[in-house]
């Protein structure tokens, strides 16, 4: 009697803690909430990861790409830039000009045989456009 009071017990307390909402999840479309999650992590860098997909498109397997972004210090967004570059760009060498001592590295940028500029001014004529979209630009040497 004792074990199907406690049975009872557990089985009341499961119950009256499942949230309606969570029990509805398997049988709703989430793509909705899939794409909001997406965007949402990005913040204001809304844009960047499509302008990433358009450079990967544009590029390919083993070829360098230097990242300018409008935030070169590195705690200052730069380190996002690099990091999301570095995902999105898998296969690709991707050469920071900042580190995360704030050291500016032109090496990188001279090594690079690409250059993914995002919101940030292009140096006009020394660079052929490969492609600009989502508010960024791939040049090439």
């Amino acid at each position: 009697m004792r074990r199907i009071l406690a049975l009872v017990c557990l089985l009341a307390i499961v119950a009256l803690r499942l949230e309606p909402r969570l029990m509805q999840l398997p049988f709703i479309d989430r793509q909705p909430i899939v794409e909001l999650l997406g965007n949402y992590a990005d913040g204001e860098w809304q844009q960047y990861p499509r302008f990433l997909q358009h450079v990967r498109a544009c590029t390919r397997a083993g070829d360098s790409i230097a990242i300018v972004a409008p935030a070169m210090k590195w705690d200052d967004g730069y380190s996002y830039a690099y990091y999301r570059a570095s995902y999105f760009l898998a296969g690709r060498e991707v050469l920071p000009l900042v580190t995360a001592d704030d050291r500016v590295h032109p090496e990188n940028f001279q090594r690079a045989r690409y250059i993914a500029t995002w919101r940030a001014n292009v140096p006009a004529g020394r660079y052929k456009v490969l492609c600009q979209a989502e508010g960024g630009a791939l040049l090439q040497r």
